[in-house]
């Protein structure tokens, strides 16, 4: 850690799973390639340091490509005031409450200084909307205001910025698919993998019965061994490996090997929100399965962007009855609507940076209905409930 940095990037680039890995070194990339220096923020702490990220292969990868900051405690991590003079929330869910509010307040920037650029990129509620406690909303509102440009992955997240934070955001592309695709395909191209025999590529986070039933049967119809990759965090591959119950599933598998099996195979299949950029940033034929537990909108967002909807299984079982999923792809306009959202994407964040932008703040009468919709929001709410215990009776 040296004395001063451009930019303190903050997000889950430290935890296990291998999107968001992709994620922020793309993000991470681009921003240097913009000319700035990066300091990659490690884990704001509510408790002590238990020493649970040593050996992740994250870590590994950290600690191989960037400049790290000590895991401050969130009553400690305005620290970072000293060292970086802006900083850059990334993408993923950060905005949502399950994930947020293990770090306080921190991923709304609550310890950056007044004089500091407080930018957000691509930044994802993971749902339709903020759903949190009145006193932490009440902070993150604070919070959002004191912003100096907004940004999120999903378009549903500009409204909820205006309507629950009174905050003005554009929407903008992951930083997979904004970066420039050399990017992570140069990870790929140097992992020392090299595999000949041709073969389809499944990412699939949370196994089934009829994912996996949905998988063979792909792999008889293109006749293509399976290639599996599984959720990159330690504990949870076990009992996955044994739900998917297929050959080929790839242990120990580090970032730049799943890089790898998707670009370098010929079909890819995936139940996950950053598998599905992975065959698109590769141009590969693919089917998205339906991970509702996830969160449906990213991959609506995603889907809905470049006119591939066609690609999208609801259900597992749909891809037994539908061999319309299995026929290529034409990526020319997918590749040229790509190009054009990149351009205005890294517009935006080089304009963020330069402090080019204008004020987040929305006029108060967007607060003043946002507070009015959400009370008439819970009466309604509160109105189905009565009635479901009237028809139980």
């Amino acid at each position: 850690m040296k004395d001063h940095y451009d930019v303190g990037i903050l997000g889950v680039w430290y935890g296990c799973n291998y999107g968001s890995i992709a994620t922020y070194y793309a993000l991470q990339q681009t921003i240097e390639k913009l000319g700035y220096s990066t300091l990659m923020v490690h884990y704001p702490r509510l408790k002590p340091d238990d020493g649970r990220m040593k050996g992740r292969h994250s870590i590994r990868f950290a600690e191989e490509h960037y400049d790290i900051s000590p895991s401050y405690h969130v009553s400690e991590i305005g620290e970072l005031n000293k060292y970086c003079d802006a900083f850059v929330l990334g993408s993923d869910q950060l905005w949502n409450y399950g994930v947020t509010k293990i770090f306080g307040h921190s991923y709304f920037l609550d310890f950056a200084g007044d004089d500091k650029k407080k930018i957000a990129y691509a930044t994802s509620f993971g749902s339709g909307d903020f759903q949190a406690p009145k006193d932490f909303t009440e902070k993150a509102v604070k919070c959002m205001r004191r912003m100096n440009a907004i940004s999120v992955r999903e378009k549903e997240g500009v409204d909820i910025c205006r309507r629950v934070f009174g905050v003005k955001a554009d929407h903008v592309l992951d930083p997979v698919l904004m970066a420039d695709p050399h990017v992570l395909g140069d990870l790929a191209d140097n992992c020392g993998l090299d595999e000949k025999e041709p073969y389809i590529a499944t990412y699939i986070l949370d196994p089934t019965q009829e994912k996996r039933e949905a998988l063979l049967h792909v792999s008889k119809k293109l006749d293509r061994k399976l290639i599996n990759m599984l959720d990159g965090w330690y504990n949870k591959f076990p009992a996955n490996k044994k739900k998917l119950n297929l050959p080929n599933t790839i242990e120990n598998l580090q970032v730049e090997q799943w890089l790898y099996y998707f670009k370098n195979s010929d079909f890819v299949i995936t139940d996950s929100f950053h598998g599905t950029c992975m065959a698109i940033l590769f141009n590969k034929p693919f089917i998205a399965i339906g991970n509702p537990a996830r969160g449906s909108s990213r991959f609506e967002s995603l889907l809905g962007a470049f006119n591939l909807w066609n690609r999208y299984a609801e259900r597992p079982e749909d891809i037994l009855k539908n061999d319309e999923f299995l026929k290529p792809v034409d990526y020319a306009p997918v590749n040229a609507a790509i190009e054009a959202q990149r351009k205005t994407s890294l517009a935006w964040l080089k304009n963020a940076l330069e402090q080019k932008g204008g004020s987040v703040l929305l006029p108060f009468s967007y607060r003043a209905r946002s507070w009015l919709g959400r009370k008439i929001s819970s009466g309604k709410y509160f109105l189905k409930r009565v009635a479901k215990k009237i028809l139980r009776r």
